[in-house]
């Protein structure tokens, strides 16, 4: 059961994690098009998205396995 409620946690971190990353990327992005910024936003943007996803396939990893978003392994059951 602790493992589901971990994986539930790790989903809504993942959830969060979507959110603080995308809307910010997605504003810039409409920024960019329409062409409130620079040209060269284009690299921060890109790593900021590349960073985002990299943090929110790690919650889902953690979902799939039922990790506790702060934790790097499963509890273990004494």
């Amino acid at each position: 059961m602790i493992r589901i409620w971990d994986g539930f946690l790790s989903l809504l971190s993942a959830i969060a994690t979507a959110a603080i990353a995308g809307v910010p990327t997605y504003g810039a992005f409409l920024a960019i098009q329409a062409e409130m910024l620079p040209v060269w936003a284009w690299g921060p943007l890109g790593l900021h998205f590349v960073i985002g996803s990299l943090m929110v396939v790690a919650f889902l990893r953690k979902v799939i396995n039922g990790i506790h978003p702060m934790r790097d392994d499963p509890r273990r059951r004494h």
